[in-house]
């Protein structure tokens, strides 16, 4: 790696944590805000998830793919989705950092 290629690394971690962080924190606080009125936030989402399957319902393409199991794998989204994206990411720097003639090349995102 070049010289600011550390400091890419290291920003390319942070944001990534930073982006996980605010996440949980803005669905945190929209739980929050949205349990302050009469309906529940579940209640409220399997409103606006029936709806989306009603406005799906017109759509042949949009149908098939939600009556698939991929669909319903997706809208569980799975525990570990932050550990397995940030083992990605550290698996991707250490690629870079062990073959140094790829990290030099034109297709390379930190080639200089």
């Amino acid at each position: 790696m070049a010289a600011a290629h550390p400091l890419q690394a290291a920003a390319a971690v942070f944001t990534y944590v930073l982006g996980h962080a605010a996440s949980a924190a803005a669905t945190a606080a929209l739980t929050r805000r949205l349990n302050q009125g009469r309906v529940t936030t579940e209640a409220q989402f399997q409103d606006a998830m029936t709806k989306a399957q009603e406005i799906a319902m017109h759509y042949p393409r949009l149908r098939a793919r939600l009556d698939t199991q991929a669909a319903a794998e997706y809208a569980a989204a799975p525990d570990r989705t932050f550990e397995f994206g940030l083992q990605a990411l550290l698996d991707g720097l250490a690629h870079h950092r062990m073959n140094p003639a790829w990290a030099s090349s034109p297709g390379c995102p930190l080639a200089t």
